[in-house]
């Protein structure tokens, strides 16, 4: 790191369920203050999770502006901003566009997402497969988001290196591409699963829980989860963000380390 005075901001979406919180990014956090020996905010960019959740329990969250703000009160120099997000799509770019009206008043970095190239897809891939252990008895479908063309491209990418492997049991589902559950079933038919009454498991691609990913994933009668078990498949769901796993958190002090 350079002699200037730094602050990490950790950056999310943000979530109120604070047992989310604390099993996630306050673990990645601490990690990173171990790692940099820096101080380490976290930021949340809905700014109303971020105001709604401050201040619970003596806890600080920052909206985007306010870090900034008080990172310059504070006579910091220069903000190095580490991003949760999975890929460069619309968070990451309105993020790095709400922190570039800064940069006449104080240096600012940003690390890349979790998926930026190949080489990185590969790495995720691995980290994944240390998580979550396939056994050949099952089938698995990884969902995440597909909101850009950088989400689309990294799960392609992803996908193709569990396949490499030898994984034809895992299947990368972006959740808001067009009749994602209909691809499930698909290929899930096309697997053999219903024949053989194999157990499915949903592994989530996101860091921590929020009410929204809830929904969309199996809270509701029409949730993926739910209409995955009306179709007939025997399916079961981790319960956990990605962040809650040792192995996957240490990508983001790589994330960091690659800036120095």
């Amino acid at each position: 790191m350079s002699q200037k005075k730094q602050v990490i901001f950790l950056a999310s979406f943000g979530t109120s369920i604070l047992r989310a919180k604390e099993v996630s990014y306050d673990q990645i956090q601490k990690e990173l203050e171990a790692a940099s020996g820096l101080p380490v905010w976290q930021i949340f960019t809905d700014d109303d999770t971020a105001r709604a959740v401050s201040g619970i329990d003596g806890q600080t969250i920052f909206t985007v502006e306010d870090a900034v703000e008080t990172a310059v009160i504070h006579g910091f120099e220069e903000i190095i901003c580490v991003p949760v997000f999975f890929a460069k799509g619309e968070l990451y770019n309105s993020l790095r566009n709400r922190l570039d009206f800064y940069r006449d008043r104080i240096d600012i970095r940003m690390t890349e997402a979790v998926l930026y190239n190949p080489a990185s897809c590969e790495e995720v891939g691995e980290l994944l497969l240390q998580v979550v252990k396939p056994e050949p008895s099952r089938e698995y479908l990884f969902v995440g988001h597909g909101q850009s063309i950088y989400h689309n491209q990294g799960y392609g990418i992803l996908e193709d290196y569990l396949r490499g492997k030898g994984y034809e049991n895992i299947r990368v589902i972006k959740l808001k591409e067009r009749d994602s559950v209909g691809q499930a079933i698909a290929w899930l038919k096309a697997r053999g699963a219903d024949m053989r009454d194999e157990q499915v498991e949903i592994v989530p691609l996101v860091v921590a829980w929020g009410d929204y990913m809830a929904g969309e994933l199996y809270n509701s009668e029409d949730s993926f989860m739910w209409q995955l078990r009306k179709a007939g498949f025997r399916t079961i769901f981790t319960g956990k963000g990605m962040g809650e796993y040792p192995e996957f958190r240490t990508i983001y002090e790589k994330r960091l380390a690659a800036l120095k």
